[in-house]
């Protein structure tokens, strides 16, 4: 059956090929940024005015103009139920119908439009938290809904929310067991407000999981339905602060509340009315990008299957081939002629060199190249050819008389010298590569003058036990050097030849398959835990946050304060600002893999390099550092996002402390200098803690890497990272004594090539 492989559908594709279904796309308006900012300026400033005249008629405009909107949300939801088949849609538009109904009876029943009995304050309060909980419980459903499967039927959500609302209802009457919400003569009560803090908690909560949910939204949706959760949640914020009736921040209160209500509005109309198809087929997108990941997976694992199996069958085929005959030259002529044949193993020369005990010697037997080898294993012919081979005398003779084999039998060489490759892998018994033969020693540089060898390979041959020789392959016509990932094929290979035993070489064989396939599986499996590892690392940063927000805002209170201690408002205030600076920390670790937005404006280095000698001085003076900072007075004011660069200085000038724990030098220095031919900053970051071991030095600007134990790893990745979005460069110089961080920062940067400022154009 023929598969379509055409991709979704746009809106427009889908118009047309659906004539049924209505282009709302050419009616509806599309909610832009500077739109949006315009109405909802243009609603405050109209509420702002019609307070002056009257607070109350302010309070039934919104809330009826609410009602209105959470209705129409409700109707479209559930219209276009069967267009749209996520239930997202349905859930948000029936929980904030029930929403607005309690909110209708609470309007119809208060003060300002007394259409039926006046409730008393208590019970108001106690309807509207009904009102704000079943919404919350809607946003937060709502969320949880997609990417997973529906658990219930619309009828069923619509008839879970209205029983929900009539429940609460009937707490507060017939019932009469809600908790009041106002003591009289001392205002709100401690369980009014704290229930106004679990809805917030709710809202936080549905904000919280909307982040991981995203991907299963169109972008726009995602920043509308954001700003709705936040008008909510700000809107309930402003309740619990507020503590009078229709005062400026109560009116505030409900300008969050009505453009919480325009946002879900609009986030109903893009996601059903005006853009159905983008919404239907963003779940088939992800499940077909889903599956074509592991369609790749599958194909890369298949690939390596095939190879594996490749090379058992090719050598499965060899080991029977050497096992045809007991014959010690017939089998040196098939080995050889099996290493160098076009359908065998590939190698343009192979060389067979015995074990003389008597005179502790290696001496060459036998030489066969790959014109030779056909003689005995002729290419292009099928698996049949390993079942026939040409052994006759005259094939072994025309080999034997080759120009290469007579050189070959001419070579004699000790077994106990080290300086060729052939006694080396004699004595270790593993595969020796030779990328250059002319920059071996005096042994292997004489074996390669004499034999004229290209890139070459020594395998130990061993039997029963003992080593009886070394198979030497290289390839001196292509001068392709032979890759560590055939040393292994060379192993088997060996290993095969020289015990000439078929079945315990093929049960080997078949054992280092499956050692393959267990390495393959390993490899891939320790790739996932680094991913995890990167995903956890971000998480844990997350929950550290919110105590240091916590942290910070307490400390910035005390600053504000008239404290007794002369230096406690000092102090308060480095706390707040090393609060900050970690809060930034770990946003760096948050937004590590993330691009990064670089607000570039008027920097000036010297404050950024000043800052980090205070905060670091002390530090230096108490490890018994000596802290020199030489900053040249010509240093031109750059462009560059202070904040960031504030972040790599620090970095450099903690990692330099951090080698130093008995002492020495930290130098910083900043000079006008030259970047690409431009004019730049040059900062150069000294330490006198040593060097960096050369295993090391590769590995430092890759992210969780580090040779502290208490560091994250991510300090130099994140510096580097912030230097290229700066249009800069950094260089490290390695010496004995230290190390040198050499940072050019242009003063302009170019436009157009950075990570950091396509983000940034984006976003504007």
């Amino acid at each position: 059956m023929p598969v379509d492989q055409s991709g979704p559908l746009n809106d427009t594709e889908a118009s047309q090929q659906h004539p049924s279904v209505i282009d709302f796309s050419s009616i509806l308006p599309r909610l832009s940024l500077r739109a949006g900012l315009t109405f909802f300026m243009s609603v405050g400033l109209f509420l702002f005015l019609l307070s002056r005249f009257s607070l109350p008629l302010v309070h039934v405009l919104v809330e009826i103009s609410s009602i209105i909107l959470l209705v129409a949300v409700f109707l479209i939801g559930w219209n276009t139920r069967q267009l749209v088949r996520r239930q997202f849609f349905l859930i948000l538009g029936v929980g904030l119908f029930v929403t607005a109904l309690v909110d209708l009876l609470l309007l119809l029943a208060s003060q300002s439009v007394p259409i039926v009995s006046a409730l008393s304050p208590d019970m108001a309060t106690q309807l509207w938290l009904i009102a704000r909980t079943l919404g919350a419980f809607a946003f937060l459903c709502a969320i949880f809904s997609l990417g997973h499967r529906d658990y219930f039927t619309d009828k069923e959500w619509l008839f879970g929310f209205l029983l929900s609302g009539i429940g609460c209802l009937a707490l507060v009457w017939p019932i009469e067991i809600f908790p009041s919400c106002i003591v009289e003569g001392q205002g709100f009560s401690r369980f009014k407000v704290n229930f106004e803090y679990a809805i917030i908690g709710l809202f936080c909560l549905s904000a919280f999981l909307l982040v991981f949910r995203s991907r299963y939204l169109t972008q726009h949706l995602t920043v509308l339905f954001s700003l709705a959760i936040f008008m909510s949640t700000l809107s309930e914020l402003i309740v619990i602060l507020d503590a009078g009736a229709y005062g400026l921040l109560h009116l505030l209160g409900h300008y969050c509340k009505l453009g919480s209500a325009v946002l879900v509005y609009y986030v109903m109309v893009e996601g059903t009315l005006r853009s159905p198809f983008a919404s239907l087929f963003k779940d088939v997108e992800q499940s077909y990008e889903e599956l074509n990941q592991e369609l790749q997976r599958r194909v890369i694992a298949e690939k390596k299957q095939e190879v594996a199996h490749q090379e058992a069958s090719l050598l499965y085929r060899m080991s029977r081939a050497m096992h045809s005959t007991l014959n010690l030259d017939e089998l040196a002529h098939i080995t050889l002629s099996a290493a160098t044949g076009v359908e065998a193993g590939g190698f343009e020369r192979a060389t067979l060199f015995t074990v003389n005990k008597r005179t502790g010697m290696l001496q060459g037997m036998l030489g066969v190249s790959v014109d030779m080898a056909s003689l005995v294993l002729p290419a292009g012919e099928d698996h049949l050819a390993w079942d026939q081979l040409h052994l006759d005398e005259e094939s072994r003779e025309a080999q034997r008389r080759d120009k290469f084999n007579q050189k070959v039998v001419k070579q004699r060489l000790q077994l106990e010298a080290e300086d060729n490759a052939l006694a080396k892998a004699f004595l270790s018994e593993e595969v020796v590569l030779v990328a250059d033969p002319d920059g071996e020693q005096a042994g292997g540089r004489q074996l390669s003058e004499s034999l004229e060898l290209g890139p070459y390979a020594c395998a130990p041959l061993t039997g029963r036990d003992q080593i009886i020789g070394v198979l030497l392959v290289d390839n001196p016509f292509s001068l392709q050097e032979i890759p560590p990932t055939r040393k292994r094929f060379l192993e088997l290979f060996a290993s095969q030849a020289g015990s000439a035993l078929g079945n315990a070489s093929l049960v080997k064989r078949l054992e280092m398959a499956h050692a393959n396939l267990q390495d393959i599986q390993e490899q891939l499996i320790h790739g996932e835990k680094m991913a995890v590892l990167g995903e956890m690392a971000a998480q844990v940063a997350h929950e550290l946050r919110n105590p240091l927000v916590s942290i910070g805002g307490f400390a910035q209170r005390l600053t504000k304060q008239q404290l007794q201690e002369p230096k406690a408002n000092e102090y308060a205030a480095i706390i707040a600002r090393e609060v900050k600076r970690m809060e930034e920390m770990l946003g760096n670790i948050l937004s590590f893999s993330k691009k990064q937005l670089v607000c570039f404006e008027e920097c000036n280095l010297k404050n950024v390099l000043q800052e980090v000698f205070d905060l670091e001085y002390d530090h230096c003076h108490r490890q018994g550092i000596k802290f020199d900072c030489a900053l040249a007075h010509n240093l031109p004011v750059i462009l560059g996002d202070y904040r960031q660069l504030r972040q790599v200085f620090l970095n450099l000038t903690i990692n330099a402390r951090q080698v130093m724990n008995e002492g020495g030098v930290l130098t910083v220095s900043a000079r006008a200098g030259s970047l690409r031919g431009e004019k730049a900053v040059v900062v150069e970051v000294r330490d006198t803690g040593g060097g960096i071991k050369p295993e090391v030095m590769r590995n430092i600007f890759n992210p969780f890497f580090s040779t502290f134990a208490k560091g994250t790893g991510l300090g130099l990745s994140i510096s580097h990272r912030i230097i290229e979005h700066h249009h800069g460069q950094i260089e490290v110089v390695n010496s004995e004594k230290g190390v040198r961080f050499i940072v050019s920062l242009p003063v302009v940067p170019s436009a157009g090539t950075s990570p950091g400022s396509a983000e940034k154009e984006k976003a504007g």
